[in-house]
């Protein structure tokens, strides 16, 4: 075979190939400044025995064991031509060919074996590793794990076998089927944990989102209903840890009685989302309302009012706006509910509840705490990793840390971590990006707070944060937008104050001060026990030369740190980082002479 690589980039991707044919005593991959040759004299090719090894039926078992672990991921993995198209589409195929081997040869074990379900496993695994679309392989899974005993996993691989077949429709035939089978087996074995298993507690962070009623009377206002429902299962489908049932599932309940908790059994989902749609002139009015489909209770509803002139813009800000208020209410749902054995996912909510408290240093350990102990029960938990070193982090932006340097050289392990596992997690990119913003590096944390935004639209904290980084490289212009998106997005948001203090900073550094306290107050009355607010606030109150107000709200500040932080203005300046060296000038201009003038001594 001759100039298979073509003339550009040969040595480069010769390079690539040489390490995968060539052996010392075999030298295969021959090239010079014209052509390239493979010679295939004495080359063994696993591939083809593995074909050979699962067309014999009669094969033995450890021979398929073998084939099954010469597989190690995709054909050729490191070897990528596409600017050759003849060479890459032969490349593709074969991989394709490679895969539907490697599934023959699992699925031949998992029959062999199946009377020894801790044997079936690690195939029954791979299985949905090679092809995470295969609902029969789901189902599959969650039957072995039932026959192996292993009940408390099962949720997990049933939440994440709907996840992967969300974006075909599947989870709703031979995986729910599988997953009733293990419900049953479970509530029934002697030999195991004899409390049957509720369908409504098989995933915790679970929703379905139903089509929202019409109730106009043009019937092709069904459009926008139908967007809203669709927009909103996907927003949904963003969240970290969500469970969303597919759009083509949902609509199988359109225009049926709706009974919560018989949806919630059929689907095994904990929470139901319901709205309509009402159009009159050029107004639309949305509502939407979250069931506990358990006990069938309402736990939160919300009206929505727009101007119907632009439909699509309308559609995109309430789907936003529920997604974002739905997350924050889940969290708190889920944290509450009462469990004799937590396991990860439960200390992970309880810990996202407790992070979204008022700061201070009890409620960030207690965060730090509930974290640990879900890490503690799966070290491989990206999202426990993820949440923890957030968590980690919050305790050194917010000044109280103890131990700040070990905070943040424990969070960046775990968040390189998180990373490494999952490249493409929102939060996984958001913990990295913390991390970054802890250690200052806010030009290095702008592109991961960017790619959680492409990965999530609907993080309000990121986009806020995206914009505090681009404020401290110099680009002071982008913090307001930032904020006033992040309020679109989250109007009701626990951390709002840190939105409104970032809007006043705008207006203090360019001597606005009486905008700077109207967003100060907002922050302060939002957030009274973050002392920073209150500290800005007095400032801006000096400036305006009310001392007495100033006096008051430095003293607040002074008494809720516990600390010598702002005894002076040099102590001050050592405590945080005052950005680019323009914004520094700026808050030396404004921040720390509203300070001296409240009273604050310079040593």
């Amino acid at each position: 075979m001759r100039d298979v690589l073509g003339c550009t980039g040969r040595s480069t991707r010769g390079s690539k190939i040489r390490p995968l044919v060539d052996d010392p005593a075999h030298p295969r991959l021959i090239a010079d400044r014209q052509s390239v040759e493979l010679r295939t004299e004495a080359l063994d090719i696993d591939f083809f025995s593995a074909q050979v090894c699962a067309a014999v039926k009669t094969a033995a078992t450890g021979d398929l064991a073998r084939a099954a672990s010469s597989f190690r991921g995709p054909l050729l993995a490191d070897l990528d031509l596409p600017a050759n198209s003849e060479f890459h589409s032969w490349l593709l195929g074969l991989r394709e060919d490679a895969r539907k081997l490697h599934t023959q040869i699992l699925c031949v074990l998992t029959e062999r074996l199946g009377a020894r379900p801790e044997e079936v496993l690690p195939y029954a695994r791979e299985l949905v590793r090679v092809d995470p679309l295969d609902e029969t392989a789901w189902a599959l899974l969650i039957g072995t794990l039932a026959s192996a005993g292993r009940n408390g996993e099962i949720s997990q691989q049933y939440e994440a076998g709907l996840r992967s077949l969300r974006e075909v429709g599947g989870g709703s035939g031979p995986l729910l089927r599988a997953l009733r089978a293990a419900q049953v087996s479970a509530g029934r074995s002697p030999d195991h944990d004899t409390t049957p298993v509720k369908p409504a507690d098989a995933s915790r962070l679970s929703i379905v989102v139903l089509p929202f009623a019409n109730l106009s009377n043009d019937p092709e206002q069904q459009y926008f209903a139908d967007g809203i429902t669709g927009d909103l299962t996907t927003d949904l489908s963003r969240i970290p840890d969500m469970l969303v049932i597919s759009r083509n599932t949902a609509f199988t309940y359109r225009s049926k009685p709706v009974d919560t908790r018989q949806i919630g059994r059929e689907l095994g989902v904990r929470y139901v989302l319901e709205g309509e749609v009402q159009r009159s002139l050029s107004r639309i009015r949305v509502t939407a309302q979250l069931i506990d489909a358990e006990t069938d209770t309402h736990l939160w509803a919300e009206r929505f009012d727009g101007d119907a002139g632009d439909l699509f813009a309308l559609q995109d800000e309430i789907t936003n706006r529920i997604a974002v208020a739905l997350d924050l209410e889940l969290v708190d749902a889920e944290a509450a509910r009462p469990i004799e054995r937590p396991d990860t996912r439960d200390y992970i909510l309880r810990g996202r509840a407790a992070r979204l408290k008022p700061p201070s240093r009890e409620n960030r350990a207690e965060a730090i705490g509930l974290f640990e102990r879900a890490l503690a029960l799966d070290q491989d938990s990206v999202a426990a990793q993820s949440w923890l070193a957030i968590a980690l982090t919050a305790r050194v932006l917010d000044f109280m840390a103890g131990t700040a340097a070990a905070d943040i050289v424990r969070a960046e392990g775990l968040a390189e971590r998180a990373l490494a596992a999952s490249r493409r997690s929102p939060l996984a990119h958001f913990a990295k990006a913390q991390v970054l913003r802890a250690q200052h590096r806010y030009d290095d944390a702008i592109p991961e707070y960017e790619t959680v935004i492409a990965l999530n639209r609907n993080w309000a904290n990121a986009s806020s944060h995206l914009g505090w980084c681009k404020f401290m490289t110099g680009s002071t212009e982008e913090l307001i937008p930032a904020q006033e998106q992040a309020i679109r997005l989250s109007p009701r948001d626990p951390q709002i104050g840190l939105f409104y203090v970032r809007i006043g900073h705008v207006h203090l550094l360019q001597s606005r001060t009486d905008e700077a306290i109207i967003w100060y107050e907002k922050a302060r009355n939002a957030t009274p026990a973050h002392p920073s607010f209150r500290t800005f606030l007095a400032s801006a109150y000096a400036l305006e030369g009310d001392t007495e107000r100033a006096g008051a709200e430095l003293a607040g500040a002074r008494r809720l740190v516990g600390d010598d932080r702002y005894s002076s203005i040099a102590r001050l300046r050592t405590v945080g980082s005052w950005g680019a060296p323009k914004v520094r000038v700026l808050f030396e201009a404004t921040y720390f002479a509203g300070l001296r003038k409240a009273g604050v001594p310079q040593e």
